[in-house]
């Protein structure tokens, strides 16, 4: 692996991935605001759903988080985004890395990753163990915690 100053860093614009990009940076000696922000990086939109817990969404909607569960891929909240449509919209952010990069991101940014790139099946990505804390190292074809 190449030395911490030689990787890109990129992140998304969110406060908690900045914190969390900032932390590691200056851990590693690095100036801890030289990184990108990329706002294609932000974390699935949940629209209408936005802050309401999995026990309260099938109170109140339990039709349409019934729907979910079954295809989590394509389904589309209110006025959010499905993991398809996730998955668009990193893409050409994915395409832009050109050298090994620290990505600090969000869960459902990673699924879409694994699904994309990281050998995983669309159906099984989208219920992938995410750990925060934890490196998830992706590669063409394949993923491993470090």
């Amino acid at each position: 692996m190449a030395e911490p100053a030689a990787l890109d860093y990129v992140a998304s614009p969110l406060g908690r991935t900045r914190d969390t990009m900032e932390i590691l940076r200056a851990t590693l000696g690095l100036a801890p605001d030289a990184y990108r922000r990329d706002e294609r990086l932000r974390e699935l939109g949940f629209g209408a759903w936005e802050g309401l817990s999995w026990r309260e969404l099938r109170r109140m909607e339990p039709e349409r988080s019934a729907l979910r569960n079954r295809d989590r891929w394509t389904f589309v909240p209110p006025g959010g985004e499905s993991y398809a449509d996730l998955t668009r919209r990193i893409e050409p952010a994915l395409a832009e890395i050109a050298r090994d990069t620290v990505m600090v991101a969000h869960g459902g940014v990673a699924r879409a990753i694994l699904a994309l790139i990281g050998g995983l099946p669309q159906d099984e990505a989208v219920h992938a163990n995410i750990w925060q804390g934890r490196l998830l190292v992706i590669e063409p074809g394949r993923s491993r915690w470090a």
